[in-house]
C-alpha cells in the first residue's frame, strides 16, 4: 500500500488522515452530459460553496479529515467542478478526493459513446497519472455505474475502467443496483484484483446470500442508503452489517450517506434529502447512522476500522 493519497489539494500522507466519508458528493449536475457546466451559474456556485464549506467544517468535530466524491464525468465532474472542490476543501480543512470514470450510459457525454474502449481507458489512466484537464488535480479512484441491466455499453465502460486499474492500481468504485455477479466476472476476467472492486449502494437491493458470495470473493461494500425511507429495510441493512462482521468480513465494510447538493439550472441549488428531513448534511452519518449501528452491537474498534482503515485502503493504489 502506498503512503501517498491524491486529494484536490495535492499529495497527502496517508498517516495524516483520520476518519473518511467514502461516498458523498459536493454537487450533482445531471446536465453536464449535455455540456451544461456549473461555471455558467457563478451565483449558484458561490452559494453552494458556502453551504458545502459549512457542512465540511461540521464534519471536523467528528474527527473527519477526508471525503471521497465519486462524481464522474457526465454528471458534473468537469474542470470547473475540480476548482469548486479545491476551494471548498481549502476553506474547510477537509481533504476531498475525486474520481475519474463515467456514470450510467444514459448520462454519458457524446464522446464516451463515440470513443473506443481503449481510448476511454487511456483517458482514465491519463487523469489518474497526470491530472484532470489542466487542473493538475489527480483523481484517487475510478468510477463506474451499472443500473438494472448489463449491456455492451456497461461492458465497454467496465473494460475501460479495468484498463486504468491494471495500469495504476487505483480501486474501482461501482455504482450498482444489480448485475453484481456479471460485474465481478467481467472485471476479474480482465485481471482486476477483486479486493480492488468496491460496490456502492450494496444495501439498496441485496440478500444475505449474495452479500456473502461477493464477500467471499474479496469484494468491498460501500453502504450508502441509510435512512432512505423508501429504499431499504433499515433493520435488515443493519443486520447485514453485523452478519458481515460475524463472518469475518469487517475489512470489507464502508459506510456513507451519498449526500449531495444539486445544481441543474441558473435558478436553483437543491438539497437531496431523499424524503428524510433529518438528512440535511454529511453530519447525519454521525448523528443518525453510526449511533444506530452502535445500538446493534458495533464497537469503537468496528467503527474505527470502517471509518478509517477501510476507506484508506480504498484510496490507496496497489
Amino acid at each position: 500500500m502506498k503512503d501517498v493519497l491524491y486529494s484536490v489539494q495535492g499529495e497527502v500522507d496517508a498517516s495524516e488522515m483520520c476518519w473518511i466519508h467514502p461516498h458523498e458528493h459536493l454537487l450533482i449536475n445531471m446536465a453536464e452530459c449535455r455540456g451544461e457546466t456549473i461555471a455558467k451559474y457563478p451565483g449558484n456556485v458561490e452559494y453552494a460553496r458556502r453551504q458545502i464549506v459549512k457542512m465540511l467544517k461540521e464534519l471536523r468535530q467528528y474527527g473527519v479529515t477526508g471525503l471521497v466524491d465519486p462524481t464522474p464525468m457526465g454528471i458534473g465532474r468537469d474542470e470547473a467542478y475540480v476548482e469548486f472542490a479545491k476551494s471548498a476543501s481549502r476553506a474547510s480543512g477537509v481533504h476531498v478526493f475525486l474520481a475519474t470514470g463515467l456514470y450510467v450510459p444514459s448520462n454519458w457525454p457524446q464522446w464516451a459513446r463515440d470513443w473506443t474502449t481503449a481510448r476511454i481507458g487511456n483517458l482514465f489512466t491519463r487523469e489518474l497519472e497526470d491530472g484532470i484537464g489542466d487542473t493538475g488535480v489527480r483523481p484517487c479512484i475510478i468510477k463506474a455505474a451499472v443500473g438494472g441491466e448489463f449491456t455492451v455499453n456497461e461492458e465497454k465502460m467496465l473494460t475501460a475502467c479495468a484498463i486504468a486499474q491494471r495500469r495504476t492500481g487505483a480501486s474501482i468504485h461501482v455504482h450498482t443496483t444489480g448485475c453484481r455477479r456479471e460485474i465481478v466476472d467481467l472485471l476479474t476476467a480482465l485481471g482486476v484484483d477483486p479486493t480492488r472492486i468496491y460496490f456502492a449502494h450494496i444495501d439498496m437491493n441485496t440478500s444475505e446470500e449474495e452479500l456473502l458470495w461477493l464477500a467471499e470473493r474479496g469484494i468491498r461494500f460501500v453502504t450508502t442508503n441509510w435512512d432512505f425511507p423508501y429504499h431499504i429495510d433499515q433493520e435488515e441493512a443493519r443486520r447485514l452489517v453485523n452478519v458481515l462482521i460475524d463472518k469475518g468480513h469487517l475489512d470489507k465494510i464502508l459506510i456513507s450517506i451519498d449526500f449531495s447538493l444539486t445544481i441543474e439550472s441558473r435558478w436553483a441549488v437543491g438539497l437531496w434529502t431523499w424524503d428524510n428531513p433529518d438528512r440535511t448534511s454529511y453530519s447525519y452519518l454521525h448523528t443518525g447512522v453510526i449511533p444506530k449501528l452502535r445500538a446493534t452491537g458495533l464497537t469503537d474498534t468496528h467503527i474505527e476500522r470502517i471509518m478509517h482503515d477501510n476507506p484508506l485502503e480504498m484510496l490507496s493504489w496497489k
